[in-house]
């Protein structure tokens, strides 16, 4: 069996004993010499340690080449505290009279470092980054956010960067390096994917030209395989329908931050089961599922319900013409249930009981649509190659007005996964990632106000004192309206101006404690 490589076997490779050699200090933990990576936690096991290594070994572009004279000393291990680095740009006095690290309030001290963490270092909070006792004054010298006061004593109220999370272990690491390595390598189109296996003759007449590997990022050792069509298998109609790299909604720039597309393999390839994706509004379920289509280059096809959805429109009716006589005409639901494609039913638990009850039996064993709306009632088999989920706000959230709980008999039928947000450092990757579309970048200063100002519209919103959610796509409103408008009127036009005016007023005085021209 092939043994895994692991930074550990690197040049660049530098052992906690051996940094005194080359830093002068050392933070208790090995690092690496090019990228400052700190590949060790204290309180990890010896596992976690091992896997950390191997992890960021497996998404290294450099790994195995000569180490660098010029050692890096950036051991970034936190997020930076948005708010600090705020802060931090304001007061130039403040900043002047800080000539090291150990002057500056935003500076954690070694003892408080090594009690919470067990790195023997201190560390900048609104860096995230570690900082040796005997580089505080060359670091305070270089950086635009000291500010000169009383030393931070604890690290509360920040979050470690991901691979570090501590309990974590190998699902966040391999979390983390799937994100990286996808940021890294870009994407392949999928028209032009290679085959992860061979494609069987059988296979080629149906349309598959590929299989696209997907691995579990979790490290469980799992894997899936996607079918990958040629676009030339269907007709102009169903071609229209399947998602283009470059089109509005872009669906190369999905980050898959939490393993979603494996589990839809998992349940569509493997147990046969209709993945349900529960989340606020604008979290990204719909367009999981839009970007599983453009990965294995299928139609998509997205059916909306509402309280208003009937059953003849989402299963057909028969209808009557001179040229055809007395026939059935398919509705949405059974159009796309007998043709290939990703099927999205999109909030469908906002729609009347009796259209649940033509949707239950598309998730039970049979995989069968009972059309009964015909004069003779006749079944519906799925289309081999039809893959369906659903994407639904959940119930028990007030906020999501007209969603009702689904029936214990529909809910043991079906394979759930919770999306929440992602992490800070995918967000933010997320955001710039669309408004670099537009043409321009957000700069430091606004994207931490932006994201500063999320924590505590989310807050609120939670206390229930904000009777909407605020998810990526809200954010994404008001990074694009950040080009043309004041951040005030940005937000106002993302939703403030449509809240009551108590609310909008709570929602304004957040955006101008954050942003520090708000009007």
């Amino acid at each position: 069996m092939a043994v895994p490589i692991s930074c550990a076997m690197c040049p660049s490779f530098v052992a906690a004993d051996a940094m005194p050699g080359k830093y002068g200090r050392s933070i208790g933990a090995p690092v690496c010499q090019r990228f400052g990576t700190v590949l060790g936690k204290p309180d990890f096991t010896d596992q976690q340690n091992r896997s950390l290594r191997e992890s960021t070994a497996t998404g290294c572009a450099e790994y195995g080449n000569p180490a660098p004279s010029e050692p890096s000393r950036d051991f970034y291990v936190m997020l930076p505290d948005p708010m600090l680095r705020d802060m931090s740009r304001i007061s130039e006095p403040k900043k002047n009279a800080c000539s090291s690290c150990g002057m500056c309030q935003n500076f954690v001290g070694e003892a408080a470092v090594v009690a919470e963490t067990g790195w023997t270092s201190g560390l900048c909070a609104a860096r995230g980054m570690l900082v040796l006792s005997n580089k505080q004054s060359v670091t305070a010298r270089n950086c635009e956010y000291r500010q000169f006061g009383t030393p931070r004593t604890s690290i509360g109220g920040l979050n470690f960067d991901l691979r570090y999370e501590a309990g974590a272990g190998t699902s966040a690491v391999n979390r983390t390096r799937a994100y990286f390595n996808q940021k890294r390598e870009g994407f392949i189109e999928p028209s032009e994917y290679p085959t992860d296996k061979p494609v069987s003759e059988g296979e080629a007449t149906a349309g598959i030209r590929a299989w696209r590997k997907v691995e579990d990022p979790e490290g469980t050792g799992g894997a899936v395989f996607f079918p990958v069509y040629d676009a030339s298998f269907f007709d102009d109609d169903e071609r229209a329908l399947i998602p283009k790299t470059g089109s509005d909604e872009h669906p190369e720039l999905y980050l898959d931050h939490f393993g979603g597309l494996y589990g839809l393999g998992v349940a569509w390839m493997e147990l046969d089961e209709t993945p349900v994706f529960w989340g606020m509004p604008g979290v990204g379920k719909t367009e999981l599922l839009r970007f599983a289509a453009w990965v294995m280059q299928l139609p998509f096809r997205r059916i909306s319900f509402t309280a208003t959805s009937e059953v003849d429109d989402v299963i057909g009716k028969m209808m009557f013409s001179p040229e055809k006589g007395t026939y059935f005409h398919f509705g949405r639901l059974s159009a796309g249930w007998t043709k290939p494609g990703v099927l999205c039913l999109d909030e469908p638990n906002t729609a009347p009981p009796e259209v649940w009850q033509q949707i239950r039996p598309l998730t039970d064993n049979s995989k069968q649509m009972i059309v009964d709306q015909s004069d003779q009632p006749f079944p519906l088999d799925r289309n081999d190659d039809c893959y369906m989920g659903m994407a639904m706000n959940p119930a028990w959230d007030p906020r999501n007005v007209g969603a009702m709980e689904i029936a214990d008999a529909d809910a043991n039928r079906v394979f759930h996964t919770f999306m929440d947000l992602p992490p800070d450092i995918l967000e933010r990757e997320i955001i710039q990632a669309r408004v670099r579309l537009d043409g321009w970048e957000l700069d430091d200063v606004q994207m931490n106000a932006l994201m500063a100002t999320a924590v505590d519209l989310r807050r609120l919103s939670a206390e229930e004192q904000l009777p909407i959610t605020w998810a990526i796509r809200p954010q994404i409103k008001v990074a694009r309206a950040l080009r043309w408008f004041s951040p005030v009127t940005a937000y106002r036009r993302a939703a403030g101006d449509y809240l009551a005016p108590e609310q909008t007023q709570i929602m304004l005085d957040q955006v101008r404690s954050h942003f520090p021209t708000g009007d």
